[in-house]
């Protein structure tokens, strides 16, 4: 009983001299040991728990959102591009001084056979001269050179199906140049005959100016320089026949003549091209409408 009562003792004294004075259950450092412990331990179990092979990435990202589609954006993009709109190329080379090229890319077709030939002079104040085009287009430059008052609007006289050609070359010249230059019309319809002047006999002269299917071109400010191209131009824009004149571009057209429209006359036969001339010869007689 002795020893009984000995070792009970014993056992109380060693819990009084473990426990601290105060009431609390055991020292900061023991608690903070069996702590560590049980984290390590814990980490340990679930670092086990994760198999291997499984991304990482998955543990700790979301599921991605789900993408906008493109037609609810709140915006709109628009670029701009340079200028490529169909029919505005013009890929023909330019036209050598004093050469001529006609509708389907010959270098030798002749304008009488290009554009057909000439039927008769229009008269002003006549049947077909009231049927002209008067062209006004505030991107064309008109040079009015006529020297008689009341003559200088006849550059603006054209034959009703010259005006889309004419456009179509406005945008081309606009698209070529950007804008540096524009497209100058110096003649037109003629009624003074201005045009032939190897023949001196007016009532022989040839030109389809003198019907409004022809026009002289050049470019304001003036280069002559870029003629070559403005006549390239000029037949990727649809003219009949192309010719460079040095001095300017001329152009024509095959369209059935006013003179037609109106009173009945004989086509003249087709002239005959002299060597080195830049406008068919004289030798037909050309029908003038009465006024």
């Amino acid at each position: 009983m002795l020893f009984n009562a000995l070792r009970g003792r014993w056992r109380f004294q060693n819990f009084i001299s473990l426990r601290p004075e105060s009431n609390r259950i055991m020292p900061i450092q023991l608690r903070s040991g069996w702590f560590q412990l049980m984290v390590l331990a814990v980490t340990l179990f679930m670092c086990a728990a994760i198999p291997i092979d499984m991304p990482r990435a998955t543990l700790f990202t979301s599921p991605p959102a789900t993408p906008t589609p493109a037609a609810t954006l709140p915006f709109t993009l628009t670029l701009v591009l340079p200028n490529t709109t169909p029919g505005l190329a013009c890929d023909q080379p330019d036209l050598e001084y004093l050469r001529h090229i006609s509708a389907s890319g010959s270098y030798t077709e002749t304008e009488s056979l290009a554009s057909t030939p000439m039927v008769c002079q229009i008269k002003r104040d006549s049947c077909a001269y009231n049927r002209l085009f008067e062209l006004e287009d505030p991107s064309l430059v008109f040079n009015r050179e006529e020297k008689e008052a009341g003559f200088g609007a006849e550059d603006s006289l054209i034959h009703p199906l010259m005006e889309g050609p004419l456009r179509r070359l406005t945008q081309l010249v606009q698209a070529e140049w950007g804008g540096q230059y524009q497209l100058r019309l110096t003649e037109a319809y003629d009624s003074l005959l201005e045009h032939d002047p190897p023949e001196t006999e007016p009532a022989l002269r040839y030109s389809l100016h003198y019907e409004g299917r022809a026009v002289d071109l050049t470019l304001w400010p003036i280069e002559r320089e870029l003629y070559g191209r403005l006549c390239a131009l000029a037949h990727c824009a649809g003219f009949d026949y192309v010719e460079n004149e040095v001095s300017h571009c001329h152009a024509s057209i095959k369209a059935e003549s006013l003179c037609e429209q109106c009173d009945p006359v004989t086509p003249v036969a087709t002239p005959l091209i002299e060597a080195g001339s830049l406008h068919p010869g004289s030798k037909h007689r050309p029908v003038s409408l009465p006024e």
